[in-house]
């Protein structure tokens, strides 16, 4: 049994080599294996497996290095699979190894042989995929897999390698050739206070940076499973002033929180400074050194070498070009785009949503809709704008509105670059009224119950009231001798006829009021008479 010995970070990686056995029915079940790990499913947990990470440069190449110990008589081959989806299990390179140990490739243009078994790459993002070096003869074995990453940077608009003019808006991007799960691909900027906007979509990250004021630094980041993995840096050197240079677009939203700033400057000193804007055939002053500010439009006060304009809030009106003038030469031309996204009607079924640019110049522009999914923005629709479309609107029909279809955006892209974006956020009627239906049903049912406690309550005191009345009155007119009374008809008393008689004629009135006293209160022991009398009237006013 010989050995095949590769190398990851400290760990040395055994293969055995079953040539030997290959008749056997063992090693043709083995055989059958391993031919099906030859299509991406390796069955050895000893394989080498590495990550490698390019950015796309001309003339450049990454080199996958592998270093098996080859015997006479092997046979090795390199397979392919593209991130793109244009290639699959294609083999690249096959390498038989002659008495002598040196091999023969016989491997695809676009890629080339290193050193040894090494293969050598041209950092194109389309070359990005899975690498996998196995031994395909006497035995299959999977010795080792790459996955390999390609990156694209991208900026605009740019006047020379990495200056940018001052004031404009600069668009960046960064491509990966695959997202797995799990991935993230960010940009993050260096303690500065520039405003951007930041859009994920289709394996990019898109940023817009706002009127480049100064120098700038930022990365892209990649990671996998929080880990970082990959970094691409940017840093943009910002031009000086804006005297003699091209028009400079911007593209905003039209909201309540959308701002423009636009920069004149030069390191001159004048003496005079205005800005004018250009509106159909229409032209007015907005701001001077003389008057430097009116309503959503403003200027600090003229320093000789800086004049900006800020609009705040941006209205979709405000579409038109921007001009500044130092002493009445031009120092700065800027066209501004507006667009403006709506969803309606409120609470109606479909749901329309419109997205409207305000216009289309000589470069054609790409409006798209897109929905949030998870972290993740995915494109709906998109329309290519040129300058002599019929209309500038955009339009996505929803007939019926889902709990995950309330986050939007309009994007605009010119030239693959992002532009501008528009939020829309949509609520549910159907949630708004149920919601409302249940507060109000909530109210309701506790005034209703509330209303019943009381009359319930009310009954209850009015009939213990009524009761209790009741049970006085009968015990007050109650007669001392009732002859119907079952309990003491037969009662035999030699002073019941007496007495009677007295209180029919009417000789001592008071003697009866007292008895109806005396059995309120305790007997007294002195007083014999009144105990022995009182005891029937005591037993006659509890029944």
């Amino acid at each position: 049994m010989s050995l095949l010995l590769s190398r990851e970070g400290n760990r040395a990686v055994t293969y055995n080599n079953m040539g030997q056995y290959r008749g056997s029915m063992g090693v043709t079940l083995l055989w059958i294996l391993l031919w099906i790990s030859r299509y991406g499913q390796g069955l050895s947990a000893e394989q080498l497996s590495k990550k490698i990470f390019f950015l796309a440069e001309t003339n450049k190449r990454v080199t996958l290095q592998v270093s098996p110990a080859v015997p006479k008589g092997t046979v090795h081959q390199w397979m392919w699979t593209s991130h793109d989806g244009r290639h699959s299990n294609t083999s690249v390179a096959r390498i038989p190894s002659s008495m002598n140990r040196k091999p023969s490739w016989n491997i695809q243009a676009l890629f080339s042989q290193g050193t040894g078994y090494d293969l050598s790459i041209p950092q194109k993002i389309e070359n990005a995929g899975e690498f996998v070096f196995m031994q395909t003869e006497p035995a299959l074995a999977v010795l080792a897999r790459f996955e390999v990453f390609g990156f694209v940077f991208k900026v605009t608009p740019n006047s020379n390698g990495n200056e940018v003019y001052l004031g404009s808006d600069v668009s960046v991007r960064c491509d990966v050739s695959s997202m797995p799960d799990g991935a993230t691909l960010q940009w993050e900027r260096d303690g500065d206070s520039i405003s951007n906007t930041t859009l994920f979509y289709n394996k990019t990250a898109h940023m817009i940076i706002h009127n480049v004021d100064q120098n700038y630094r930022g990365r892209c980041n990649f990671r996998l499973n929080g880990k970082l993995l990959f970094i691409v840096y940017t840093t943009l050197n910002v031009q000086r002033d804006t005297f003699n240079k091209p028009l400079i677009r911007l593209f905003r939203e039209s909201s309540n929180s959308s701002e423009v700033k636009l920069i004149c400057r030069y390191s001159s000193t004048y003496r005079r400074a205005m800005w004018t804007m250009n509106r159909s055939t229409t032209s007015f002053t907005l701001t001077s050194s003389d008057k430097v500010g009116t309503d959503r439009f403003s200027s600090p006060p003229f320093n000789g070498i800086d004049f900006p304009l800020h609009v705040s809030p941006v209205k979709f009106e405000d579409s038109g070009r921007f001009t500044c003038f130092f002493d009445n030469q031009i120092f700065t031309l800027a066209e501004l785009t507006t667009i403006r996204a709506s969803g309606g009607p409120p609470g109606g079924q479909p749901v329309v949503l419109r997205c409207e640019v305000s216009e289309v110049s000589d470069d054609p522009v790409t409006l798209a809709w897109m929905r949030m999914e998870g972290s993740r923005w995915l494109l709906v629709k998109q329309d290519v704008l040129t300058k002599s479309h019929p209309n500038r609107t955009l339009s996505v029909t929803l007939p019926s509105l889902c709990r995950d279809q309330l986050h939007w955006q309009c994007v605009v892209f010119t030239e693959g670059m992002l532009r501008a974006t528009a939020s829309l956020t949509l609520t549910l009627p159907t949630q708004t009224t149920m919601s409302s239906m249940t507060d109000d049903n909530h109210l309701q049912t506790a005034v209703i119950v509330a209303c019943i406690a009381m009359v319930v309550a009310g009954l209850l005191v009015g009939a213990l009231v009524f009761y209790l009345k009741r049970k006085k009155t009968a015990v007050t007119n109650l007669p001392l001798t009732q002859k119907n009374d079952p309990v003491y008809d037969n009662t035999t008393d030699p002073r019941r006829d007496q007495e009677s008689h007295k209180g029919q004629t009417g000789e001592d009135e008071n003697e009866e009021v007292h008895y109806s006293e005396f059995a309120l209160v305790e007997p007294r022991l002195d007083d014999h008479s009144r105990v022995t009398a009182g005891s029937n009237q005591v037993r006659i006013a509890l029944y």
